[in-house]
């Protein structure tokens, strides 16, 4: 029998899940077959991209137990969201990763160039830390797994007990880190007398809405989380009220394409090409810079000579580059 509490759930999941991995798999073929789109800051967002998928992807299990009445063990259902769980814990420090890395890119330029030169070593980096809080949220929940309890298997059932405590009160922590480094970039292209090119701020923009939707949503299914316990005794409640918990969260993680089309005209137009459309031509050619900074105005005359070598060739010939008009380009 149909539990009429869940169906609504049920519904939204169904399109929520399937449009969100269409959705993120088209960003994730952006990326691959694009050439412009292959530099670190583009493989954060196309990783975040197959995380969301992932997430998402665990609603399927989830759908299929409601409308057949099959149940699972909380054991089996770990097993069968092995993915979804790396798609759900490895989420916001990818996030907290893409805001480090625009706040590199605004704040220490010169460096920022000389990381893009060794891009799998800085992205080597970047990832230690949501590879190190993903894999100890896998084995704490390989080890909190239980046999005996029946149950719809859904996303935050896959983590049971002290395991799934201990990823609510973490993910707080990290977004609330997520806020402040995303607010400080915000503040420094705000308030920055950097000359940034357009393509800089427009992926900032869609990184930030989409950020800003995933910390609403983090925010509230958090709370919500976090409360189910304390709000009931009854286990089935507290499940309801941590599954219905999960929508603004799931909406968030399906909006990546929508909001990237409509806010960056590159992912627009190579989202346009991989389905066979050809998009107005820009009066400018595209290039492979972001950002450029005037070094005359913001760097001392050290700076400027390491900002120069730091460069390739190509970028620092006085030949391409008039002396009264010499900049630093950054590949975002």
């Amino acid at each position: 029998m149909v539990d009429l509490y869940l169906l609504p759930l049920a519904i939204f999941f169904i399109f929520c899940s399937t449009i969100g991995v269409i959705g993120n798999t088209i960003m994730i073929l952006c990326c691959a077959i694009t050439k412009r789109l292959r530099s670190p800051c583009h493989f954060l967002i196309s990783l975040t991209c197959l995380i969301d998928a992932f997430h998402i992807s665990g609603q399927y299990p989830f759908i299929y137990q409601f409308f057949t009445g099959f149940t699972s063990s909380q054991s089996e259902c770990y097993f069968m969201l092995i993915l979804p769980i790396i798609g759900y814990t490895a989420g916001g420090p990818l996030i907290l990763a893409m805001g480090i890395d625009r706040f590199i890119a605004v704040t220490f330029p010169t460096s920022y160039r000389y990381y893009q030169q060794s891009s799998v070593k800085y992205l080597a980096l970047q990832l230690i830390f949501p590879t190190i809080y993903t894999s100890f949220f896998l084995v704490f929940g390989f080890l909190e797994r239980d046999i005996n309890e029946q149950i719809t298997c859904a996303n935050p059932l896959a983590l049971k007990g002290a395991s799934f405590q201990w990823y609510n009160y973490t993910c707080a922590f990290i977004y609330v880190a997520i806020f402040f480094v995303y607010f400080r970039v915000y503040f420094l292209l705000k308030h920055s007398q950097t000359i940034l090119d357009s393509r800089f701020k427009s992926v900032f923009r869609s990184i930030l809405v989409t950020v800003s939707f995933v910390l609403l949503g983090w925010a509230t299914t958090t709370i919500a989380n976090s409360s189910s316990y304390s709000v009931t005794d009854n286990l089935d409640t507290a499940h309801l009220i941590q599954t219905y918990a999960g929508i603004t969260v799931n909406f968030a993680a399906a909006s990546n394409v929508f909001v990237f089309y409509s806010i960056n005209s590159e992912y627009r137009e190579a989202i346009q090409k991989l389905f066979g459309r050809k998009s107005k031509k820009l009066g400018v050619a595209h290039t492979e810079t972001s950002t450029t900074q005037d070094l005359g105005a913001h760097s001392s005359k050290r700076s400027k000579s390491l900002s120069v070598l730091s460069m390739p060739k190509f970028f620092s010939s006085s030949k391409l580059i008039p002396k009264s008009s010499r900049r630093m380009t950054l590949v975002i």
